[in-house]
């Protein structure tokens, strides 16, 4: 049981890295140009050209899938360590 809960410790770090580097990937809205002002770029990534979006919703359907595998790693994490249902 220790075994498989250090493959989940271990699951659940790679992605909250990954995580963290595909959010720092994206462009924020007013790097799209929402707010009109086209300023406030974070990394330095501003973004202009059309076929960016499409690279921007593939990151944003990636970091839902990656966010939710981080859930879902953490509640069985917290299963195998026996701190949820613990009565």
């Amino acid at each position: 049981m220790a075994v498989l809960h250090g493959i989940v410790v271990l699951l659940q770090i790679i992605s909250a890295v990954l995580l963290i580097l595909i959010i720092a990937i994206q462009t924020t809205k007013s790097e799209q140009g929402a707010t009109g002002m086209g300023w406030g770029t974070i990394g330095g990534q501003a973004s202009t050209s059309v076929t960016k979006f499409g690279l921007d919703a593939q990151l944003t359907r990636v970091t839902t899938w990656i966010a939710g595998s981080f859930f879902v790693l953490s509640f069985l994490g917290a299963l195998l360590e026996g701190k949820l249902f613990h009565h």
